[in-house]
């Protein structure tokens, strides 16, 4: 059988020859042209990891002239297949950098290893399968403290902000259980649609890799060797020519991304689908996303499963330890979602009740709200990023 990236590449392939290359205008195309597109300044960093990964973090710094600016450092992280671009396609009315930067907060956004923005490494390159030998365990044992430290450093702050969106929460409360010394880092924890146990995860991409599971290498042959998605640049023609308005395959751009979370067509704003497309998925590994089915399939939130033996050797135990949920002492507030296909209700309120400190939980009241409406919900700045931003006024 072919695998999804082959497929991809041959759709994309007719699909331009269709159309014969036609230029579609959209946005800059790197969070920082967007950023300074809409007039705010712009800095882009770059952290190393221990294990030999270069991340780029992108930076809103607090302006002059912003009265009210209170230097604060907000840390945003990106989602499943996600980057720091997620977080700005909105534009300034409606994408929550923005509106901490016009609050006067200090914005930085993070790249995890593997995305567009952080495909580099000391010694390995992309093309090689040792390059994609991670999953979302090391976005929170390295990349997260090799990217929060150094924000802390040019900052100048002692503590900070924390916004996850999926993923993003994920790897904070694998890095905060793991790191415990990490918690007084955090002036608070804000949890957008938090990928942590997901026995209730309604996804039908994960529920399918669930089952094969023990065999990881036969699932990698279905979903790639190594990296997960096919390259940006076969993505971004995709994107621009299969999701413009009015087209015939909005339909089909829907389903093909939004099968792993879940979707909401009344709420999602459309005329986004080619600036989405072009930028998400923005790459990882095959291992992130067994992962997550492996944790469909078990119903715990733990480390990823070796089989038998390589637990054995790894962890001295049968099975993967599951991640020590009360050593996150950060003050947590967590927003769910009816319709989120990765984040269940069932999944969250459990969450919030194996964490010691868990100070709210928000659930979106809109029925069909879901995953990727955190990031580009027409109604997401009345229904989630004005309570953020009063959780972090109060602070």
């Amino acid at each position: 059988m072919l695998r999804i990236s082959v497929v991809l590449s041959i759709i994309l392939w007719v699909l331009h020859t269709q159309v014969g290359g036609e230029h579609i205008p959209t946005l800059p195309a790197t969070p920082t042209e967007i950023i300074r597109h809409y007039g705010y300044t712009a800095e882009e960093h770059s952290v190393q990891t221990p294990d030999g990964y270069i991340l780029k973090l992108h930076r809103i710094p607090p302006y002059g002239g912003n009265e009210s600016s209170t230097h604060q450092v907000v840390f945003l992280q990106h989602g499943v297949l996600g980057s720091s671009a997620d977080f700005l396609l909105q534009g300034p009315q409606n994408s929550l950098p923005f509106q901490l930067a016009d609050a006067g907060y200090d914005v930085w956004m993070g790249n995890f290893r593997g995305n567009m923005y952080s495909r580099k490494h000391l010694t390995l390159s992309a093309q090689e399968h040792k390059f994609w030998d991670f999953e979302s365990h090391e976005f929170g044992v390295f990349d997260l403290p090799a990217m929060l430290d150094h924000v802390l450093l040019v900052s100048g702050e002692k503590k900070l902000h924390y916004i996850g969106h999926s993923q993003g929460a994920t790897a904070a409360l694998v890095l905060l259980s793991m790191q415990p010394q990490y918690n007084k880092m955090f002036r608070t924890f804000q949890a957008l649609a938090p990928i942590g146990f997901m026995k209730n995860a309604k996804s039908p991409f994960l529920k399918t890799l669930s089952r094969m599971t023990l065999s990881p290498e036969i699932v990698s042959e279905y979903i790639g060797n190594g990296e997960f998605v096919p390259s940006a640049r076969m993505l971004d023609l995709g994107g621009r020519i299969l999701c413009k308005d009015h087209a015939s395959t909005q339909s089909l751009c829907l389903n093909t991304l939004f099968l792993i979370a879940g979707f909401d067509t009344d709420q999602l704003n459309k005329t986004l689908l080619p600036e989405i497309f072009s930028r998400h998925p923005a790459g990882t590994s095959v291992y992130e996303l067994i992962h997550y089915a492996q944790e469909v399939k078990s119903g715990n939130f733990a480390q990823y499963d070796h089989g038998t033996v390589g637990n054995l050797k790894r962890y001295g135990s049968i099975n993967p330890p599951s991640y020590e949920l009360t050593k996150v002492t950060t003050p947590v507030t967590l927003y769910y979602a009816q319709n989120d296909w990765l984040s269940s209700i069932e999944d969250t309120e459990r969450l919030a009740q194996k964490l010691s400190n868990c100070i709210g939980k928000v659930l979106i009241p809109a029925e069909k709200f879901s995953h990727y409406d955190f990031l580009w919900g027409a109604d997401v700045k009345q229904q989630v990023y004005d309570k953020i931003v009063k959780v972090l006024n109060k602070v």
